[in-house]
C-alpha cells in the first residue's frame, strides 16, 4: 500500500473509553502534528467519510487514505478502538496505547457518564435531542453502530449486569496478551508527559499534561449541551407556524379560506 512519504500514523489507541482518553488526546495534539481521532471528533463532523469508515468494511487503502485526507495521526477512545486491528495492520510503525486507570474508578466513571447517556428524566431534554440525532444523520448512524459494536456496547452491558470490574481486567489482559510488547505503552494519565514522551521519542513540553473531561465536567457539558439543542428545537417549533401565519395574514387582505387554498396551490404547482 502506498501512501504520502510526507504522512505519518504516530499513535493506535486501544484503551477503552473513560481511561484518561480526553486528556491523552489532548496530550497528543500538542506532540504530534496532527489531529487525534476520538469521540468527541463525532460531535464534531460525523461527516460522510466517517460513517463509510466505521459502518463498513473498508479496505486497507480506503483506511489509510481517510487518516491522511483529515490529518488525522492518532486514534483513540470509540470508535476508534472499534478499528484497532485495521489500524496496527496498515500503520505498522505506530505505537500501540493502552490507557488504563483503577477499575473500580472506570466502573464508576462509566455508569456516570455513557451508560447513562440517555439517562435523563426531564422530557424536554429527552425527546428534543432525540430528534436532533434522528435528524442530524452523521451522528445517529455512528451512534447506531456503536450501540451494537465494539468493546463500548460490551462494557456497557457487562456494568449494566454487574460484571464491569471483572471486564475492564479481561480486556487489559487480552490487549497485552494479543499487541508486541515492543509496540505497547500501558498509560496512565497521571504519569504525565515522560513515559508518553520517551516512547515516542519526543521532548517533554514546558506546560502541565492536560486535565480534561473529567466525571463532572463531562455530566455538565452533555445536560447543558441537550438544554440548548431541546430549547432551540422548542423554539423553532413553536414560532415557525406563528411566523408563516402572520405572513399569510399580511400577505392577504382578507382571511379568505378560498383565497389561502389558491396561494397554497399556486406555490404547490411551481415545486
Amino acid at each position: 500500500m502506498e501512501g504520502k512519504i510526507d504522512f505519518k500514523f504516530f499513535v493506535v489507541g486501544v484503551g477503552l473509553p473513560r481511561t484518561g482518553t480526553s486528556s491523552t488526546k489532548a496530550a497528543l495534539e500538542i506532540l504530534l502534528p496532527g489531529k487525534c481521532m476520538h469521540m468527541s471528533e463525532v460531535y464534531k463532523d460525523a461527516n460522510t467519510a466517517m460513517n463509510e469508515l466505521y459502518n463498513n468494511d473498508v479496505s486497507d487503502t480506503e483506511f489509510h487514505k481517510y487518516f491522511e485526507k483529515y490529518n488525522y495521526v492518532a486514534g483513540l477512545d470509540i470508535p476508534f478502538i472499534t478499528k484497532y486491528e485495521q489500524a496496527m495492520r496498515v500503520f505498522p510503525d505506530a505505537l500501540v496505547l493502552l490507557t488504563v486507570r483503577d477499575p473500580e474508578g472506570w466502573v464508576r466513571s462509566m455508569k456516570n457518564t455513557l451508560c447513562n447517556l440517555h439517562g435523563d428524566k426531564s422530557i424536554y431534554l429527552r425527546f428534543p435531542y432525540c430528534l436532533y440525532l434522528w435528524i442530524y444523520t452523521g451522528t445517529r448512524r455512528v451512534y447506531e453502530y456503536l450501540k451494537n459494536n465494539g468493546p463500548s456496547a460490551e462494557a456497557t452491558r457487562c456494568i449494566n449486569n454487574g460484571n464491569g470490574t471483572e471486564y475492564f481486567n479481561q480486556y487489559i489482559e487480552e490487549m497485552k496478551a494479543k499487541i508486541p510488547a515492543e509496540r505497547l505503552l500501558v498509560f496512565n494519565v497521571k504519569e504525565g508527559w515522560k513515559p508518553l514522551c520517551d516512547a515516542l521519542g519526543l521532548p517533554i513540553p514546558n506546560q502541565p499534561f492536560p486535565n480534561v473531561n473529567d466525571m463532572q465536567k463531562f455530566q455538565n457539558r452533555r445536560i447543558r449541551k441537550r438544554k440548548v439543542i431541546s430549547w432551540a428545537i422548542f423554539i423553532v417549533g413553536l414560532t415557525t407556524p406563528l411566523l408563516i401565519g402572520y405572513g399569510l395574514k399580511r400577505h392577504f387582505a382578507t382571511d379568505s379560506l378560498i383565497n389561502i387554498q389558491d396561494y397554497l396551490y399556486g406555490l404547490y404547482q411551481r415545486l
